[in-house]
């Protein structure tokens, strides 16, 4: 198990001071890989950089009952599934199914989950313990996070000193383009050292001209760009290089032109990419970590199989390990933060018998 000693909110040891977490809206996870294999022009070197770079898996799933945006993406951010796993409390869930612009007072602490007054998410653990906090986001429906985590909604910090209830400094709902140029020059500026950022373009291109149509594999390229632009400022940003780690994930596949079946693999097969300080270079997320995950093939484990597979729930609490921070309280989805991105590194042991055991 981990050995965490805790100094100021933060655990010793953490490999990364900045966290990048990307949800590629609608990008299927089968698809991107196949797109990847026949790239011979490096259209998709970005992605390609993730592979060579990173640690990664293709075949990761996303919330095993729902595979729409706001509930997956609330998966992220807290740590929890959409729904009451069987035979699990029912203080597991955060229960926020609604997918549209949020109605007018609606946060997900009083709209979701019925037995929780508050929903804890990665935002609370990082803007608690002193750490700068942003979100970006390429759909208006994003404001449910803004409203749901400001200063009359957030939680009070315990913890001293008192950072306060507003959880993110920054929110930016822009277009994809546009937003990406204000997450740019921003980003530079401001060194963020806990940042989401949500891009929509291969969804919107999904939902009109259907996933792997011509027009989603332009996309495609498109997102690759914008990652090349992510990639260029954290290795050369003076207060970001060598301190930076990206998480790439997504929220759902999609076949034809939507992706609402949860029990469809098209839908519920997504990418997580890992890359950056401490990160193991050219690994598989499951080769990483045999004893807590399984790859399931075209499967769709529930949350009560023994071996879970890679979750885009478990990216939250693997940005927070990373940081060196806690996991959410109340999260359920690697709430041990057990999902590793580095091999294992030996300590030797002084003393006394036994070897102890660092996890990056």
């Amino acid at each position: 198990m981990a050995v965490l000693a805790l100094l100021g909110g933060r655990a010793w040891g953490a490999d990364a001071d900045h966290v990048i977490l990307i949800s590629l809206d609608g990008c299927r996870g089968d698809m991107l890989a196949s797109m990847l294999a026949q790239d011979t022009s490096g259209q998709l070197a970005n992605f390609r950089r993730f592979v060579d770079e990173g640690a990664t898996t293709f075949n990761a799933r996303t919330d095993y009952a729902n595979t729409v945006t706001l509930p997956n993406h609330t998966s992220m951010l807290t740590g929890r599934p959409v729904l009451q796993p069987a035979t699990q409390p029912n203080t597991v869930h955060h229960g926020y199914t609604d997918n549209g612009d949020p109605r007018p007072n609606v946060t997900l602490h009083n709209s979701g989950n019925p037995n929780l007054s508050y929903v804890a998410s990665v935002f609370d653990v990082a803007h608690d313990a002193g750490l700068s906090t942003a979100l970006y986001a390429s759909k208006s429906k994003f404001f449910l996070y803004e409203r749901s985590y400001d200063a009359a909604h957030g939680a009070p910090d315990t913890s001293m000193p008192d950072h306060g209830t507003d959880k993110i400094d920054r929110y930016v709902n822009l277009s994809p383009a546009a937003m990406h140029a204000a997450l740019l020059t921003e980003m530079a500026a401001n060194d963020y050292a806990y940042c989401f950022v949500h891009y929509a373009d291969l969804d919107d291109v999904g939902h009109g001209a259907g996933w792997g149509s011509a027009s989603w594999q332009a996309a495609l390229r498109t997102v690759d760009d914008y990652l090349g632009d992510i990639f260029l400022l954290v290795t050369t940003d003076a207060g970001l290089t060598g301190r930076t780690v990206i998480v790439l994930t997504s929220d759902h596949g999609g076949v034809g032109t939507g992706h609402s079946n949860a029990a469809l693999v098209e839908n519920y097969t997504i990418p997580v990419l890992v890359w950056g300080a401490g990160v193991a270079r050219g690994a598989d997320l499951y080769a990483l970590n045999p004893s807590s995950r399984q790859d399931p093939g075209t499967s769709r484990p529930d949350y009560n199989a023994p071996l879970q597979p890679v979750r885009n729930g478990d990216t939250g609490n693997l940005t927070l390990r990373l940081l060196g921070l806690a996991s959410v309280p109340g999260s359920t989805l690697n709430d041990g933060q057990d999902l590793l991105a580095a091999f294992p590194i030996p300590v030797r042991s002084t003393g006394w018998t036994g070897v102890k055991m660092r996890f990056r």
